[in-house]
């Protein structure tokens, strides 16, 4: 599980994509544009066992809170540790 958590992370940084200010007339609008929260936004996602990326499509909204989820299941993971049953019983 802490694979692909790991794997999903990695995607998460990977996919994101990052606009430089070229600073050109009617750049604004393209920028208002990109700040909506329903706007579609589809992205490549690497699928474990084949070497063809998913496209996945989601509201920019829902990109914001799963990358923030998996975030948060990311830092809990780490915060656990490796634990084994000589450390830790195992129920």
């Amino acid at each position: 599980m802490k694979v692909i958590l790991v794997a999903l992370a990695c995607a998460t940084l990977a996919t994101a994509s990052f606009a430089a200010d070229t600073g050109k007339p009617g750049d604004g609008a393209k920028k208002e544009a990109k700040k909506d929260p329903n706007r579609m936004v589809c992205k490549k996602t690497p699928v474990i066992g084949t070497r063809f990326p998913s496209k996945v499509c989601r509201t920019q909204t829902d990109w914001e809170k799963q990358a923030e989820l998996d975030k948060r299941e990311l830092e809990a993971q780490q915060r656990a540790g490796l634990t084994t049953c000589a450390t830790n019983p195992c129920s």
